[in-house]
């Protein structure tokens, strides 16, 4: 998935690349595929213009917790190539009800 994000102006000229990790516990069964949760979490990414990864897991935390059945999410994301081939930039949050 893509979305604008970035501390830094040159990085906000455009769609960054980012990978994610979610995990999410429920007390019933879920019925949305990874494929229907990927797109839903695309479309939560559309509109965001986040400047920090800790700001947009927070925000897409939240909406899990809100609009699906789940009781605790935990979300990592990574910024590939937000410093070069050096490291790896990213960051993992847990939140719950």
């Amino acid at each position: 998935m893509h979305a604008l994000i970035g501390v830094f102006e040159w990085e906000r000229e455009a769609l960054r690349p980012l990978v994610f990790d979610v995990h999410l516990t429920t007390p019933e069964s879920f019925n949305l595929s990874q494929t229907e949760i990927a797109a839903r979490m695309a479309a939560w990414l559309e509109p965001c213009r986040f400047r920090l990864l800790e700001a947009l897991a927070g925000h897409l935390a939240q909406r899990m917790l809100r609009e699906w059945p789940c009781h605790h999410v935990v979300i990592g994301i990574e910024k590939p190539g937000a410093l070069g081939d050096l490291a790896r930039v990213g960051v993992r949050i847990a939140r719950s009800v």
